[in-house]
């Protein structure tokens, strides 16, 4: 009788501190950074000494044009020694997902689209979707490789200025209730905090997990639309982290004494958001209500 044939061995370097995301309560959503193979360990590093919380993920897939992924709390980096394509680049975050079947089935629910079907990959299996509003995401869901046991990242000391590190989504004053409602939906759990900033361009701001819901119509949406990261503060961010501030970068308005945009080390923009206007560094439970604050107030 012959033997049964063996699983391939995991590739090297290969870890992850939850194998199987049927095991995960709600989806978790990660905003996307593209960089080259030859920067990956320099960016885990940056992450990790940013949020002060360590690399949970890191995935060789040499069957999926090379690719190999790293999370560090909600940022994935995705690197490869290949160009991009353009579909990659407009995906706008990432949400690995208990169930693809279900979220899929989620999807349909409210008026989303799948643009790339189903398919099994060596984390699991994936899809790429397009929401009603337009945005694109992938989905996947993780499964255990035979053996895998969850392997925990390394020890990164934390340390008191760590930001909140958030998925930033801006859209226009009028489409800020129903990107709340569909996030709501797509994330399965409610928004956590509400806010109103009144001033020239007044700003509504809702955390839905580990999403910032920005809507105005000031240039927190027209001129900074495409910003898919935020950090929440409780002081100024250390100098060393930062690459650039260009002026030009910077969202003019009643808010922007305690918010700004910056370039981070590595090329990434985040908006750096401070706690005085009502977002809090960590998370809060759900079920918070609405709170109205005054541009220039505390």
């Amino acid at each position: 009788m012959s033997a049964a044939p063996t699983a391939a061995p995991l590739p090297e370097r290969w870890f992850r501190a939850t194998p199987d995301s049927a095991r995960l309560p709600r989806p978790r959503l990660l905003a996307r950074s593209l960089i080259h193979l030859r920067e990956l360990d320099e960016q885990i590093g940056f992450y990790e000494e940013l949020t002060g919380t360590p690399a949970d993920l890191r995935m060789p897939i040499p069957d999926f044009g090379g690719l190999e992924l790293a999370a560090v709390g909600n940022m994935l980096l995705i690197a490869s020694i290949r160009p991009f394509t353009d579909i990659q680049r407009r995906t706008t975050h990432s949400v690995i997902v208990p169930s693809l079947s279900g979220q899929l089935d989620r999807l349909h629910d409210i008026g989303g689209t799948v643009l790339e079907p189903p398919e099994t990959i060596l984390p699991g299996s994936r899809a790429r979707v397009r929401y009603a509003d337009g945005t694109i995401a992938e989905l996947v869901e993780h499964r255990p490789r035979p053996g895998e046991r969850p392997r925990p990242g390394r020890h990164t000391a934390h340390h008191d200025g760590a930001p909140r590190l958030l998925v930033r989504r801006a859209v226009s004053a009028s489409a800020f209730p129903a990107a709340v409602a569909q996030y709501e939906s797509i994330l399965g759990t409610g928004c956590d905090t509400r806010l109103q900033l009144n001033g020239i361009s007044p700003i509504r701001l809702a955390t839905v997990g580990d999403l910032l819901i920005v809507g105005t119509d000031g240039p927190e949406y027209t001129v900074s639309a495409d910003i898919d990261l935020a950090l929440v503060m409780t002081g100024p961010l250390d100098s060393a982290y930062v690459e650039s501030a260009p002026a030009a970068e910077r969202p003019a308005g009643a808010a922007s004494a305690r918010h700004h945009v910056v370039r981070l080390r590595g090329g990434t923009l985040a908006e750096v958001w401070d706690t005085s206007v009502g977002l809090h560094r960590a998370a809060v439970p759900a079920g918070r209500g609405v709170r109205v604050a005054e541009a220039g107030t505390p």
